[in-house]
């Protein structure tokens, strides 16, 4: 799991830099569209011309999507928070979303071209705006996906107070300043007997190269829309058979009762089905409960302290057990989105309010305080 988790982690945060590489370019158009070129390779172009960097964005968007068909697949329940649901449906979308950019630049190249900016600003804006409009869409949606992503990873860090101090103005104004480059850099590049100024780059990479064989450029369309097709078709369909999958692996599981009793402050008793960790149980049954990593083991905020039980509780796993250490739990304390109850009954009370009015992220060690073997 902690292999997953740092693949996850790892993978995310390099796409998360291309998307904003490829937002800082689009936002240079509200200089000019020929500022947005002098600036293309270094924040756009390295990625696909840069060898290293194009295999590692590569085998990072492939390894991404299938870590989250495994994560998909192991959720006991699809019941979380809104931004979990807008994470994982934006997740879904990326990859048909992303096929018309990614294949459309790979006409570009079959017929010879460099894909510059005033070549896709054109077919964006003049020839196809249902294809600029599906970039935007695009790009809307990818950036969601990875702020979500690292929010929840800079929330469940030491100091995550200072650094959400940047990141929120970051993550609000370079999607905002991306599009309205965009949309200066369209009036810019539409023709000039259509009512706007109609761009002509200096130093056109284009320019020397030999004509475009127009026999060529459907073919290579054709064969554009026929791979885009194929990978919404794939990509979709392993969400759809993981959805099946694991439908077919709740359906089967052993159905047992485990009743759950919160003390203390907001007070409950439930029973819920065996199999769920203790936070996917609380949100089955609408009850508030600490979770800013959002179940993913991380942050400790979701620790319940457990006052007595009949229920066997299996030992803390490696990444519990770190996470408990770095809070310095005692013995009786445990992390609510990993503790599987099981038939019995179980009586536990909070650690940290479901408000979190009682966090202090003082209370951490530091990884040199951590006994051996927990990291």
């Amino acid at each position: 799991m902690k292999l997953r988790l740092n693949l996850m982690i790892g993978t995310g945060m390099v796409m998360f830099v291309f998307i904003t590489m490829h937002l800082a370019n689009l936002a240079i158009g509200l200089v000019s569209v020929q500022a947005m070129e002098d600036w293309r390779w270094t924040l756009s172009g390295v990625w696909s011309t840069f060898l290293p960097l194009k295999i590692l964005l590569q085998v990072s968007l492939v390894v991404h999507f299938l870590i989250a068909l495994v994560s998909l697949y192991m959720r006991n329940t699809l019941k979380v928070p809104a931004y979990d649901m807008a994470q994982m449906a934006a997740g879904v979308l990326i990859i048909p979303l992303l096929g018309t950019h990614v294949f459309g630049v790979m006409a570009l190249r079959e017929l010879g071209l460099v894909p510059t900016y005033p070549i896709l600003l054109n077919n964006f804006w003049v020839v196809s705006p249902v294809n600029g409009l599906q970039q935007v869409v695009m790009l809307v949606v990818a950036w969601i996906h990875g702020a979500i992503g690292v929010y929840t990873w800079l929330q469940s860090r030491d100091g995550s107070v200072h650094a959400m101090k940047f990141f929120y103005p970051f993550v609000v104004a370079l999607p905002i300043l991306a599009m309205l480059g965009y949309v200066e850099a369209g009036r810019q590049i539409i023709p000039v007997e259509e009512g706007e100024l109609g761009f002509v780059v200096e130093d056109d990479p284009n320019a020397d190269r030999p004509p475009v064989d127009p026999e060529m450029v459907p073919v290579v369309v054709k064969r554009s829309k026929e791979r885009t097709k194929m990978a919404t078709r794939i990509s979709l369909g392993l969400v759809a058979a993981v959805m099946a999958a694991r439908w077919l692996r709740l359906h089967r599981r052993r159905r047992e009762r485990v009743q759950v009793t919160y003390s203390g402050n907001r007070s409950v008793t439930f029973q819920a089905e065996t199999g769920l960790t203790l936070l996917e149980m609380v949100r089955e049954n609408n009850i508030p409960h600490a979770n800013i990593c959002r179940g993913r083991g991380r942050c400790g905020t979701c620790r319940v302290r457990v006052l007595s039980d009949d229920a066997a509780l299996g030992p803390p796993g490696q990444l519990e057990a770190k996470v408990l250490a770095r809070w310095h739990a005692g013995p009786d304390e445990r992390l609510a989105c990993q503790l599987k109850p099981l038939e019995g009954k179980l009586v536990v009370e909070r650690v940290i309010e479901a408000d979190y009015s009682n966090l202090d992220y003082t209370e951490t060690k530091t990884d040199s305080d951590l006994p051996a073997g927990a990291v």
